[in-house]
């Protein structure tokens, strides 16, 4: 059974201690820059330096908690940087918190999401009309879609992508006031 070095295993216990001060591209070896192919090729360097089957017979439990805790980090930020959409809030969040938000929590997918909603609308209500408006509009009832729109801005009088609808939709109503 082969022995590990070490400085391998010091080095190791010492990444473990400060590795929730690295964000993903660090964790990776990667520019923030970095293409999908360059993520998954540092992804799976780092995966097979770090992940803990390696080090499955050894009895140091201190370096495979160390090994677990670092490889867990590696795939979190894998998992967060191939995916397009949870890689750009997390650039957003980086940029906001100027690094201090480091991680991609369960709590920043219900961010992601919620804030994704709020594009749209606050309430369900709202979201609603607002789907039924955007049908109306693409079957041409624009009578229909301005009412749509209207009753999703009763719903949320702050919004203002809801009364800029109503009033697109209103615009293209045409009236015809000839006597037939």
């Amino acid at each position: 059974m082969a022995r590990l070095d070490p400085k391998f295993v010091g080095q190791v216990i010492a990444l473990a201690k400060v590795i929730d001060k690295f964000d993903y591209y660090k964790i990776l070896q990667v520019q923030r820059q970095a293409s999908l192919g360059q993520i998954r090729k540092a992804y799976h360097k780092q995966s097979r330096i770090f992940h803990p089957d390696r080090y499955f017979h050894l009895d140091d439990k201190a370096f495979k908690d160390s090994i677990f805790r670092i490889s867990k980090r590696v795939t979190e930020a894998y998992v967060t940087l191939r995916d397009a959409q949870k890689r750009s809030f997390y650039d957003k969040q980086l940029e906001e918190t100027q690094g201090q938000k480091l991680r991609y929590t369960e709590e920043s997918d219900q961010a992601q999401k919620q804030s994704k909603k709020e594009e749209i609308g606050k309430t369900d209500q709202g979201r609603r009309m607002y789907r039924q408006g955007m049908q109306l509009l693409d079957r041409k009832d624009f009578r229909g879609a301005e009412r749509a729109f209207k009753m999703a801005a009763a719903y949320e009088p702050d919004n203002e992508l809801f009364k800029q609808k109503a009033e697109e939709a209103g615009a293209q109503i045409k009236t015809d006031y000839a006597i037939k």
